[in-house]
């Protein structure tokens, strides 16, 4: 009987198990496209892009015409806002923040050359 405890135990184990190490679902998770235009930058800041986010879990992948699935930490607060200062490879500063709200991504992102304003809509 002991050697049969111990076996539905280990069992239980690891069935439970995958379900506690999955990623927790985000409410904000889901794609989301639209635009970004230049609110303040050089000549070399194009001025206005198509941008598309991508959110899953504590992840946001962001693409735009020169930079391709850039992946950031993602962790919203109650109210949907969101934001991050960044460090690139070459050691220049970015930083991005915004909010969620019905499904729209209004944000602000800037780096040493330009900053943008982001009107994204979730795709359904």
């Amino acid at each position: 009987m002991h050697r049969s405890v111990l076996a539905g135990i280990s069992i239980l184990a690891f069935v439970v198990r995958p379900a506690l190490g999955a990623e927790p679902e985000n409410k904000y998770d889901g794609v989301y496209i639209g635009t970004r235009t230049l609110t303040k930058g050089t000549a070399a800041c194009p001025a206005e892009d198509n941008v598309s986010v991508t959110i899953h879990g504590e992840t946001l992948t962001f693409t735009h015409s020169t930079l391709q699935d850039y992946l950031m930490p993602f962790d919203p607060g109650e109210d949907g806002s969101f934001g991050r200062t960044h460090m690139d490879e070459g050691g220049a500063i970015g930083s991005y923040h915004g909010r969620i709200v019905g499904g729209v991504i209004e944000a602000d992102a800037k780096n040493p050359d330009c900053e943008y304003h982001w009107h994204l809509t979730k795709k359904q």
